[in-house]
């Protein structure tokens, strides 16, 4: 491989980050989870909204066998991502209303869209870090990895810039017009913008190279790769790191609907006034991940994890003052939520460190299979728990403090967040 030729390629790996990461900011799970509840969805409903794309990536687990039948990283990543976009391109129209007889039905073909979408877009992720952690030397990786989680969230700032101007000037018109029944289009047009944006992404795949892998693409048997799928699981050092992401899934995941719900309803967060906030917290993330990228090439990625999770975790003690009339605490929250800089770097990075070169697809998969399946049992969870929670009232009084369901979930959130810390620093990282 020439070096120009790996130079251009990285290149154009930052630039398909920066589409698809406009596109996701266009058409994240925030817009989703508001057209949802247009349609009247409740509890368990949004909890399988954000459940089910995390519950069928465990079919990523067997991307190896697939990206063989294919024989090229590059026609496989290109193939999953247009095919996740034309999915997305098709939700708005699946679930509109009225094209259905039932809301219920909207929100059914909603959900089943939006984890088609994820689907897969989870097949082309396997392949594309696979392919990264050949195109990419291990010296280097950290600074590369920050570079394209920046250009990938600078793109979903962008997106969500526009459509949280988007979703104000349709929601001021809706309201000026009386006309609340056309809210669900300003949501589904900014959905369609989002789907052709990733399908821009798709451009810049075309364009690498892909080198040759240890892995042999496409020359294997599928009974070796059957094995290989196994490997990760006897790593020890691996499974140190699995237990961490599996963690730092199920502690996200088990209030995620809850915290999402309580600034919706109880605090009154627009839509608008959401997506300014995810705006200002990763346009700060983008300018920390280069330097982040830098730091954990230097010193290490565990040391990055720890600090990071303890910022993160003590972020959510920062809505427990928080009210209708005093959303500003609020801020303190997405303040300290910077920190998944240090998380999204180094989380990746570590992953392909601790993977065997021979079988780098295996061990990807195993990793985001593993820690989304999580992440959707805990929603999952989650939801149960918050309904259950709701609709006994339930209540605890704590010295002068009266805490409802809503705090009492999100203490144990910051409890459960913060014990990730003593998982992060069991980690061994190699030398």
């Amino acid at each position: 491989m020439k070096p120009g030729e790996r130079r251009r390629s990285i290149v154009l790996a930052y630039a398909n980050g920066g589409l698809w990461g406009l596109g996701s900011g266009l058409t994240g799970t925030t817009l989703v989870f508001y057209l949802a509840q247009n349609y009247g969805a409740k509890g368990m409903a949004l909890s399988w909204l954000l459940a089910a794309p995390a519950l069928v990536g465990v079919l990523r687990l067997l991307t190896p066998l697939w990206m063989d039948r294919i024989g090229s990283r590059r026609k496989f990543c290109a193939a999953m991502f247009f095919t996740s976009a034309i999915v997305l391109l098709g939700l708005p129209l699946m679930s509109a209303p009225h094209i259905l007889p039932a809301t219920s039905r909207s929100s059914t073909a909603l959900v089943c869209c939006w984890a088609g979408h994820h689907l897969f877009g989870h097949f082309g992720y396997v392949a594309l870090w696979s392919w990264f952690g050949d195109l990419v030397p291990a010296a280097i990786r950290g600074r590369f990895v920050g570079r394209r989680s920046a250009w990938m969230n600078a793109g979903k700032v962008l997106g969500i810039v526009l459509s949280a101007a988007g979703a104000f000037y349709w929601q001021s018109y809706c309201q000026s017009a009386a006309r609340p029944d056309l809210l669900w289009l300003g949501f589904a047009t900014i959905a369609t913008l989002g789907a052709t944006a990733m399908l821009l992404a798709v451009w810049p795949l075309l364009k690498m190279i892909d080198p040759p892998s240890p892995s042999q693409i496409g020359a294997r048997q599928a009974a070796y790769r059957m094995q290989e799928l196994l490997l990760p699981f006897a790593d020890r050092k691996f499974r140190r790191l699995l237990l961490y992401g599996m963690w730092f899934s199920f502690a996200n995941g088990i209030t995620d609907m809850a915290l999402r719900v309580y600034q919706i309803t109880v605090l009154q967060i627009t839509y608008a006034e959401k997506r300014i906030l995810d705006c200002s917290s990763r346009g700060m993330q983008s300018t920390l991940m280069p330097w982040v990228g830098k730091q954990v090439d230097r010193r290490g990625n565990v040391p990055a994890l720890v600090l990071s999770q303890g910022l993160v975790a003590a972020a959510l003690l920062f809505l427990l003052p928080a009210s209708q009339e005093a959303k500003w605490w609020v801020v303190g929250t997405y303040v300290l939520w910077i920190a998944y800089a240090g998380t999204n770097v180094a989380m990746p990075n570590l992953m392909l460190q601790l993977s065997k070169v021979e079988c780098t697809a295996a061990y990807t998969a195993a990793w985001f299979a593993l820690t989304q399946l999580t992440y959707a049992v805990s929603v999952l969870m989650g939801g149960v728990l918050f309904d259950w929670a709701s609709e006994n009232s339930v209540v605890s009084e704590i010295g002068p403090w009266r805490l409802d369901h809503f705090a009492m979930l999100i203490i144990a959130g910051w409890i459960l967040r913060s014990l990730g810390m003593i998982w992060a620093a069991r980690i061994h990282e190699p030398t």
